[in-house]
């Protein structure tokens, strides 16, 4: 008898830690595709991508707010952004740390160029993940413009999630790290850059 009672209050503690986990994974899931639908309806509710209204909106109501962040610490520099050496092309990203470890730029320029590299990293070109906030990502990054570069498109869902996210982490393709960056000050280094790119 007593056997038969451990047995159920271990069959009952089991099932409470399963129904405990299946609530925390549906809490955390996030439907790609009812995200993006949510960020269409505040587009076409604004007027347009570089608005405070449709920023506001994103935040608002597209972009999942109880969910718990990556819990490895945020680093790097202060994002800025600017004119790159060439005159031409407009950058926007922060750095791992400040003895010039590999950074996150965002690049683009007015006759269309718009990409994301991945500075001062010798990794293989391939598939990179990234976490941001809550988000992941895998990135396919190729060598075709010498750094390791991924066309980005401003108002896509990775450009939306380093907007919105507060913080990224950067692995390979074998889930080597890379870099945690914060993304406090990304927001208006990406839509400066993209606002000059569209001048």
């Amino acid at each position: 008898m007593q056997n038969k009672r451990k047995m159920h209050m271990k069959y009952c503690w089991l099932a409470g830690l399963l129904v405990g986990l299946a609530q925390m994974a549906q809490a955390q899931y996030v439907d790609p595709m009812a995200q993006q639908r949510c960020i269409w309806r505040c587009l076409a509710n604004s007027p347009g991508n570089t608005s405070s209204q449709y920023h506001q909106c994103v935040a608002r109501l597209c972009m999942e707010q109880a969910a718990p962040q990556y819990s490895a610490p945020a680093t790097g520099t202060a994002w800025k952004s600017g004119i790159a050496a060439d005159g031409v092309t407009r950058f926007a990203g922060a750095d791992s740390n400040q003895n010039g470890g590999p950074g996150l730029y965002y690049m683009c320029d007015r006759q269309g160029q718009s990409y994301l590299m991945l500075f001062r990293y010798q990794g293989a070109p391939g598939m990179m993940r990234f976490r941001i906030g809550v988000q992941d990502f895998s990135i396919p990054f190729d060598r075709s413009r010498g750094a390791l570069t991924v066309n980005l498109t401003p108002g896509g869902r990775v450009f939306n999630a380093l907007i919105y996210g507060r913080s990224l982490w950067v692995a390979d393709m074998h889930g080597a790290h890379v870099m945690n960056l914060t993304l406090q000050g990304a927001a208006g280094a990406l839509q400066g850059a993209v606002a000059a790119c569209r001048g």
